[in-house]
């Protein structure tokens, strides 16, 4: 029997990412005002102390002259005593967490409670969290041996590098405007963007294409819970309107599984994402809890922390919120394909997105 949580299984599936000491996930705030550097590392003391899943304090805190160039200079070991760092210049404040125990949620909950503890600390991760009911993965697993057949891979790059790299680019589109165009089309803000990647991807596919997606991993109940929960959802796309992607992703998403438990029952689909596996692309958009007065940080490209879950074969497309909620596109690629290719998807990315957002004004 397993006693770690999903996520942490998934991570140790993927084998881990290349640099573990690099492998974070990050929480960029701008304060109202400059805090007293005694009190905010009281604060983030107190979080770790209610969430053992971080580690022991005290947590390192550095005032900086520039936060993003202070982390990036950082190295943050799993086996750390403390999994939570913090580095503090002027009114911006940003917290570095290990991802192997936090992820983009579980660091706006942390934030949240360093500045209004108040307001009641999260529950943290229970590691009861990692069983999940037998029949329920016999009753899905002829879904996803389905699923899984015959998987196409995206067409090949025109390069012959290896490695990986990555790019960054403003959207133009806000969380507000998602919503406001998955309400029009009756559907949620990830499938309207998800939607437009599917698109986006046309030139590169060959008939269907399987992507997988990250999820929390969340039921509702969780949702204001500190820690890792996260899962590998594949979806299969045949069409990309938004009413085929949203049932595409609504049926994927009704045959939910743990991915360890999902590989277990179809073991011949782990060689679609090991490394060396077949050319897909993966898609993420990061959600976190909205509201509560934090003014979020956008990410500057080129920081060299963080990435992918899965191993990066072809390639993994994610859209993490900025300040007034404005997506910022990040792109992490085998060096198979060119920069510009990689540039053009973003470019054809947001042409179908102004497309999709122009129906549903029309509508």
């Amino acid at each position: 029997m397993h006693d770690q949580p999903f996520g942490q299984r998934i991570l140790s599936w993927a084998g881990g990412p290349a640099e573990a000491d690099r492998f974070v996930a990050l929480g960029g705030i701008r304060l109202p005002a400059e805090p007293d550097p005694a009190a905010l590392r009281h604060a983030l003391d107190a979080a770790v102390a209610r969430h053992p899943v971080l580690g022991q304090g005290p947590v390192p805190l550095r005032t900086v002259e520039d936060v993003w160039a202070a982390a990036a200079a950082g190295r943050y070991p799993p086996d750390a005593r403390c999994l939570l760092w913090a580095y503090l210049a002027g009114t911006e404040l940003l917290l570095v967490a290990h991802h192997n125990v936090t992820d983009p949620w579980s660091m706006r909950l942390l934030v949240r409670e360093v500045l209004k503890p108040g307001c009641g600390p999260a529950p943290s991760y229970l590691d009861s969290a990692s069983t999940h009911p037998p029949h329920r993965v016999a009753r899905f697993a002829p879904f996803w041996k389905r699923m899984l057949t015959d998987v196409p891979a995206l067409a090949p790059g025109g390069g012959g590098d290896v490695g990986t790299a990555e790019v960054r680019a403003p959207s133009g589109i806000t969380q507000a405007r998602a919503g406001a165009v998955a309400r029009a089309v009756r559907s949620t803000p990830f499938v309207v963007l998800f939607t437009a990647f599917a698109r986006a991807l046309d030139q590169l596919r060959q008939g269907d294409a399987v992507v997988p997606v990250l999820t929390h991993g969340r039921r509702r109940s969780d949702w204001d819970t500190v820690g890792l929960y996260m899962n590998v959802l594949p979806v299969r796309l045949a069409t990309s309107t938004v009413g085929a992607v949203h049932s595409a992703f609504a049926e994927a998403y009704a045959n939910e599984i743990p991915f360890p438990l999902l590989l277990d029952a179809v073991p011949q689909a782990e060689a679609l994402f090991t490394e060396g596996g077949p050319s897909l692309a993966q898609f993420e958009v990061i959600q976190v809890p909205a509201g509560g007065g934090i003014e979020p940080l956008t990410i500057p490209p080129g920081l060299g922390l963080g990435g992918p879950v899965l191993p990066v074969n072809g390639l993994t497309f994610w859209l993490e919120p900025g300040a007034g909620g404005a997506y910022t596109v990040c792109l992490r690629y085998h060096r198979s394909y060119r920069e510009a290719e990689m540039r053009a998807l973003i470019g054809r990315f947001v042409d179908r997105w102004e497309e999709i957002d122009a129906h549903a004004t029309r509508a």
